[in-house]
């Protein structure tokens, strides 16, 4: 998927609409999906990133339809009510409160008309929900249905999550990777039979494949990786990947990989004088501005102040020989 943002550095309050400055980038896959080119829709901003697309959406009072390739999960932002028609079936009368949600399967088409709305769109590939349905349920098959309201705290805090993190400059792959899969997990427990759920897998991954793993990430620290990359390496999927992985070190591949990335950045501070921006880029960080932010974050103070309080850290250096030790070591 190719990123995108439209091009507006004043997105409207909650409530209001504007103009619509342009199409989410999700559109390019969604080429039959006439939501985007009505007139009332205006997209506050977007992002995609591979099998997921996060989109903050306002529209007017008036009708609406929606058919997609991809599952969607619509967050309401406001309060609103209206009428739904799926599938060209009855009108069904629909009422959303702030944090409520609704899910559309991909293929499923919708006609909606609303109040003037504000919410968000996370659009999944179906590909993430079959890989994950093959491990999660016994037997392997999902039927999905259109639903609304569904009142899923949990889901609403990771959509919230996914909205911020694609709307930052620098993008957390792993972490972009991992909420997917999350979201993806949560939603399928929305619509199979609790009993048959398969266990997750009571042991970690083993000891050849974790240091595989790891010897991995020290030798890409300065690359994009991503959820699919480390998983690969494990021959595990990305879901099983994720859990096994925090049995066995206690923390996730995203926080282990960012704090690899932090020791390495303080390492190449203590050990050379190269620009902060070179560091940024030697340790994996997006740029010099991302390694401040997470640094910050992490320890309370900037790369600069850091830099200042360690002392330059060199290679041990061979102590010079006197002349008698010098013709001794001859003599021998």
């Amino acid at each position: 998927m190719r990123s995108g943002r439209a091009p507006s550095d004043h997105p409207p309050a909650p409530g209001t609409i504007a103009q619509n400055p342009g199409k989410p980038s999700i559109a390019d896959l969604d080429a039959h999906n006439p939501y985007w080119s009505s007139p009332g829709i205006y997209v506050e901003s977007t992002r995609s990133w591979r099998s997921i697309s996060a989109n903050v959406v306002s529209r007017t009072v008036g009708t609406m339809a929606w058919r997609s390739d991809h599952h969607r999960v619509a967050v309401a932002l406001t309060a609103h009510r209206g009428m739904a028609y799926v599938d060209g079936g009855s009108a069904q009368s629909v009422r959303f409160s702030p944090g409520e949600l609704s899910f559309t399967p991909a293929g499923v088409s919708i006609r909606t008309i609303f109040h003037a709305v504000r919410s968000v769109h996370i659009l999944q590939s179906p590909e993430t929900y079959d890989t994950i349905g093959s491990e999660l349920v016994r037997g392997g098959t999902s039927h999905f249905e259109t639903r609304y309201p569904i009142n899923d705290p949990l889901v609403s805090q990771i959509v919230s999550t996914i909205t911020r993190e694609t709307e930052r400059h620098f993008l957390d792959h792993i972490l972009v990777d991992e909420l997917n899969t999350v979201l993806a997990v949560r939603m399928l427990r929305h619509f199979i039979d609790p009993s048959k759920i398969a266990p997750p897998p009571s042991n970690g991954l083993s000891r050849e494949r974790l240091q595989r793993v790891r010897d991995y990430i020290e030798a890409h620290l300065g690359d994009r990786l991503t959820l699919t990359d480390l998983a690969g390496v494990a021959c595990l999927s990305p879901y099983h990947f994720s859990r096994s992985f925090k049995l066995a070190l206690g923390i996730g591949p995203q926080r282990y990989v960012m704090q690899r990335r932090l020791q390495r950045a303080k390492t190449l501070m203590r050990r050379t004088n190269q620009p902060l921006a070179w560091v940024a880029a030697e340790a994996g960080f997006a740029d010099q501005s991302h390694l401040t932010s997470v640094f910050r974050r992490e320890t309370g103070m900037t790369p600069g102040q850091f830099r200042a309080l360690c002392p330059r850290q060199t290679a041990p250096r061979k102590s010079p020989m006197t002349p008698s030790a010098a013709a001794s070591a001859g003599a021998r």
